[in-house]
């Protein structure tokens, strides 16, 4: 998944890096986040969704709660 071209940004936080991705069309959007381990660069969870704000809460939550 890092590799590929809808890759927007990439959040560090803490032992975690988020990553966010979206994919766009004229009717909708998607979107997606990564949660690697900073030092492994393991994927240990995602989460997807069509509201981007939600999205990014999610992980964000989950990085806290797994820290």
């Amino acid at each position: 998944m890092r590799n590929l071209p809808s890759l927007q940004r990439t959040v560090d936080h803490g032992q975690y890096v988020i990553e966010l991705h979206a994919w766009m069309s004229p009717e909708s959007a998607s979107f997606a986040t990564f949660i690697y381990e900073k030092t492994g660069e393991r994927l240990l969870r995602h989460f997807t969704g069509s509201d981007e704000n939600e999205v990014i809460r999610q992980a964000r939550m989950w990085c806290e709660k797994n820290n």
